[in-house]
């Protein structure tokens, strides 16, 4: 009789928490590095939020990504600490741009929708950004997530071509962070190159095992930047309260994830 090998068991978030002290470690080039400890893409190393609610006011984060209100209306550990120490004078000078402005700026006006699918889909627009100020003999690691705007859920209204309050939002998935598959970055490559998270894709699939970011249909979300200096000794991301960090959000990047275009202006942009 042939062997038929058992199904290989589902794991929970917590326990697909994946660690990425290999890239904080000292080392040489990326060359020679091990498969273990490379980031890929689409790696999901983190676990499911602890906080009771999701982000409320993201006007406590201002888009040069300084805190200013109370820190209990942020609600993403254990990916971003809720209290971060102020930053060093180093990484207060570290500035972000969004390219493509003017294109967000566009789909902004009409209200940004992004599609999600089981498979995942890449969004558009692009989230771009370009740095200045790092220091360009150090390393950086560049990350990004996605928070949700507020605790509510949407429909969209055709009689009057907007975005109406359907309700309270749905419960909370699982938060991940996207690492950008470059990172570590010199600072001197991030000088001279723009960051493109093109390969980030959305799904709604809460099993989903590809490391895509979940989300919920019908909800409004904010893009989030964050890029941290790559220390010598070993450390986890999934505690960023010991590393040097700043984040940075871009208001006209916010959008409701959808599973089909609402507004028909917005797919034909």
């Amino acid at each position: 009789m042939e062997y038929t090998p058992p199904p290989k068991p589902q794991l929970s978030s917590r326990a697909n928490a994946f660690s990425i002290a290999a890239l904080m470690s000292s080392g040489g080039s990326k060359d020679k590095e091990s498969p273990e400890s490379t980031i890929k893409p689409l790696e999901q190393f983190v676990e499911k939020s602890s906080c009771a609610q999701p982000l409320s006011d993201l006007s406590s984060l201002d888009p040069h990504g300084d805190f200013s209100s109370s820190p209990s209306s942020l609600c993403t550990e254990p990916l971003i600490p809720t209290t971060p120490i102020i930053p060093s004078e180093e990484m207060a000078k570290i500035s972000c741009s969004l390219e493509t402005k003017e294109l967000w700026d566009k789909f902004h006006e009409l209200g940004t929708e992004m599609i999600i699918t089981k498979s995942g889909r890449r969004m558009f627009p692009t989230i771009r950004v370009s740095f200045s100020g790092v220091d360009p003999e150090a390393k950086y690691i560049v990350l990004m997530d996605i928070v949700p705007v507020d605790n509510k859920r949407y429909r969209y209204a055709y009689h009057r071509s907007s975005w109406l309050v359907a309700g309270k939002a749905d419960p909370l998935l699982p938060a991940r962070l996207y690492v950008h598959p470059d990172s570590p970055f010199t600072g001197e490559q991030l000088l001279k190159q723009m960051v493109s998270f093109e390969k980030v894709k959305l799904t709604n699939n809460e099993l989903d095992q590809h490391g895509h970011i979940i989300l919920n249909s019908m909800h409004k979300y904010q893009p989030r930047v964050h890029i941290i200096k790559k220390k010598d000794h070993t450390a986890s991301l999934l505690n960023l309260k010991s590393e040097e960090f700043r984040t940075f959000i871009f208001p006209e990047t916010v959008f409701t994830a959808v599973t089909a275009y609402q507004n028909q202006l917005v797919s034909s942009v």
